[in-house]
């Protein structure tokens, strides 16, 4: 299989659209991981940190952060690095990867304070 040529303009201009289009999956996996199970009246995320999906969803919320970042971040500088250049028929798909890159990186870091801030173990009877 043949890799793309990256010099090419028109290939990081779609590589950019490709990367924001995975950035924003992963922005929607961590916004149901942080949201799941929000208590509106207490303000609280209550999660039960011993056993099933809670023993793993504060290392989930951490990789779904970093995911969400580094993703925007690829796209925002591949779709930054071909904007505007002369060859680049792909105008827009280097718009939108830039576009959908910086929401991607200010969505995760918010995402992951209302995690850190709104989270609490459940204290279980034993």
């Amino acid at each position: 299989m043949k890799l793309p040529n990256l010099r090419l303009y028109q290939t990081q201009a779609t590589v950019s659209l490709w990367f924001g289009i995975l950035s924003l999956l992963c922005i929607a996996g961590l916004t149901y991981c942080v949201f799941r199970g929000f208590n509106a009246e207490y303000q609280t995320i209550p999660y039960n940190a011993q056993e099933g999906y809670g023993r793993f969803r504060p290392y989930l919320v951490y990789a779904g952060t970093a995911a969400s970042f580094l993703t925007g971040l690829l796209a925002g500088i591949l779709g930054f690095r071909s904007l505007g250049q002369k060859r680049n028929n792909k105008q827009g798909c280097s718009w939108m990867g830039m576009l959908i890159g910086a929401l991607a990186m200010s969505t995760a870091p918010v995402l992951f304070f209302v995690w850190r801030w709104f989270s609490e173990k459940a204290i279980l009877a034993s």
